[in-house]
């Protein structure tokens, strides 16, 4: 799995958040999570075609935050108003 990503995604795509989509949630005397949505968009034609919904869980711990936890899940194809959005940055 891990050589499939690298060869067929890593250096290939961008990925970009939607800021409507994002929040954040503290954690009392741990961290927060960090969830929304992002977009990922092809290096080589600019085409953002996909669409997937993300969690991060962080953790302050000696006084640096760390990411512990990543999630991408849902991925699914963008609608044609979703990847117009994209053009009307």
């Amino acid at each position: 799995m891990v050589d499939g990503v690298r060869n067929y995604i890593c250096g290939k795509v961008r990925r970009e958040r939607i800021d409507t989509s994002f929040r954040v949630h503290p954690i009392k005397d741990y961290g927060a999570i960090e969830e929304g949505e992002h977009r990922f968009c092809e290096l080589a034609t600019g085409r953002c075609e996909g669409i997937a919904k993300f969690v991060m869980v962080w953790a302050k711990q000696d006084g640096a935050w760390r990411i512990t936890t990543v999630l991408s899940y849902g991925h699914r194809a963008a609608t044609p108003d979703e990847q117009r959005g994209v053009a009307g940055k």
